[in-house]
């Protein structure tokens, strides 16, 4: 069963990474690939570039690792997602041994990885060129190296997971080393920090026997300094670079406009998905009868771990949700830690109803927007929960039954209602563009990168609203995505919608426009205009 649901998993993944529009994009995805193709195109294979510039904004790492992918499979959103989609391969591995050496049971710790690699947090970001994959990779290979050298006091173990997640440094800068070193806080506060009878007690002894620990550290910095010292002293522009990316580009979340620290706790949520309640009913049950295993202090350093991680991204101004993706996957060690099984989770009563319920409001979606193949499954799904409430006693089909309702929730939402309600293929409303020159007329140049990225052989040039007649005079053909006024000698070819990524709407609003099928409040139109006519 369960390396049946690992298949089911690939081909997942192999169905979505090709298509230029994935069903939870991320909008950096866009500068991600450009920047892999347009540096294969200048040639800056050392130092990346984007719009004709060293690209300031990231570490060049996950743009090498695209730039190889692209050189040996060809050009396409598939080549740059594998990436990903290795490192997530990585991580599963990873999750599978860690189980593996807390319980000795291979259905346990294939159960574990293939359940993490179900969850939101996997289904979105191992198929995305995002540094976050990546990010979940190189911590948790930090912990791997660190538990097994706890486990067995080899040095090896610790010295070659030090300078290996050093280089995640390569992803997003220093935040990775930031982390560990809350690990290791967290670590050394369960173990040398005692609180006895209103008294502070540190255990110097403790600090001194795992002095080692603290050392190898030192490891994590080696590629980290060689990087920035390459940069500063062989690279033309590579002062440059450094003061944008540390100071611009990181110091500058904290003068950005103030987010809600809601979003935070909602990334806790939303990545957890379809294994939220899961989570709550461990932790709460964890707090409330202090379950005692031989991990527990793993178990208390984690959610140390997980209280100051937490802090840290409340602090800036900006505060995106998918910042906690790198520590969601210790969330799915905890059970085999407290020596839980996942069969005694999923068939609580309070995660039976949850997923009963989220059947029931597919259901209800499917009727709304007329999605057949949604409402089949989403009633099959109900059928199976319900046989196993009420009227199947069998333990064994009872929590099968439950996994796999559990476990089709997002595959189902991804392939019978993303997909169906997903925007026009580019390629095929800009028939006939191809090798030819365009406009992209446009608020934000990142929208001119993400036709540029569509459309690989077509020659892009952005315009703002006021500058039409100056940047589109040499242009062929236009895409008028604001509904700007163009200049005459152009004249429309093709229209459709696009879906609107931020809506400004009031849940009275809301709820008007969703009985009404009106779908005017949820897209905006989007024009393709050719010179001189259709001539």
């Amino acid at each position: 069963m369960v390396y049946f649901l690992f298949v089911l998993l690939l081909f997942i993944f192999g169905a979505l990474l090709g298509s230029p529009d994935a069903p939870f994009p991320q909008g950096d995805e866009i500068m991600h690939i450009r920047s892999i193709r347009e540096s294969l195109e200048n040639g800056s294979y050392l130092i990346p570039s984007l719009s004709g510039l060293p690209n300031p904004y990231k570490p060049p790492l996950l743009f090498w690792l695209g730039m190889v992918t692209d050189q040996i499979f060809g050009v396409s959103y598939a080549s740059e997602r594998m990436v990903s989609v290795l490192f997530g391969i990585g991580s599963l591995i990873l999750i599978y041994n860690l189980v593996y050496l807390v319980r000795n049971s291979k259905t346990e710790s294939l159960l574990t990885a293939t359940l993490f690699g179900f969850s939101f947090l996997s289904l979105k970001f191992f198929g995305l060129l995002m540094m976050e994959g990546a990010m979940v990779f190189f911590l948790l290979f930090y912990f791997y190296s660190f538990y097994q050298y706890k486990r067995t006091d080899k040095a090896h173990y610790l010295i070659i997971g030090s300078f290996i997640s050093g280089i995640g440094y390569l992803l997003k800068g220093p935040i990775l080393h930031v982390y560990i070193f809350l690990f290791l806080v967290s670590y050394f506060y369960v173990n040398v920090i005692r609180f006895r009878n209103g008294k502070l007690t540190i255990l110097w002894n403790r600090i001194i026997k795992e002095k080692f620990i603290i050392v190898s550290f030192v490891f994590t910095l080696l590629i980290p300094i060689f990087w920035i010292l390459y940069l500063y002293f062989n690279v033309p522009s590579g002062k440059d670079l450094l003061r944008f990316f540390f100071i611009t580009e990181n110091i500058g979340k904290f003068y950005a406009t103030n987010q809600s620290g809601i979003r935070i706790w909602f990334g806790w949520l939303l990545y957890t998905v379809p294994f939220t309640i899961l989570f709550f009913q461990l932790i709460s049950k964890y707090i409330q009868k202090q379950i005692q295993t031989k991990h527990q202090s793993y178990v208390i350093t984690f959610f140390v771990f997980f209280l100051l991680v937490t802090t840290l991204h409340l602090l800036p101004n900006r505060k995106d949700p998918y910042y906690v993706t790198p520590f969601i996957s210790f969330l799915f060690l905890l059970p085999p830690m407290l020596n839980v099984k996942w069969e005694s989770l999923l068939t609580t009563n309070t995660n039976q109803f949850t997923i009963l319920i989220a059947y029931f409001l597919l259901t209800l979606i499917s009727i709304i927007l007329r999605l057949p193949f949604l409402f089949i499954f989403s009633i099959l799904g109900i059928l199976m929960l319900t046989s196993s409430i009420w009227f199947f006693q069998n333990k064994n089909f009872k929590w099968r039954a439950i996994l796999f309702a559990q476990i089709f929730l997002l595959p189902l939402i991804i392939f019978f209602l993303l997909k169906p309600m997903s925007d026009p293929d580019l390629k095929e409303v800009t028939n006939g563009v191809e090798n030819n020159s365009i406009c992209v007329v446009a608020e934000n140049p990142w929208t001119a990168m993400d036709v540029q990225n569509k459309l690989i052989d077509t020659k892009v040039q952005f315009a703002l609203p006021l500058t039409i007649e100056e940047n589109c005079r040499n242009t062929k053909y236009l895409i008028n995505y604001v509904g700007a006024t163009l200049p005459k000698d152009f004249e429309k070819v093709n229209d459709w919608y696009h879906w609107k990524q931020h809506l400004q709407l009031n849940s009275r609003m809301l709820f008007r426009s969703i009985l009404k099928m009106d779908k005017e409040k949820f897209q905006s139109e989007i024009s393709l205009w050719k010179k001189g006519g259709l001539k």
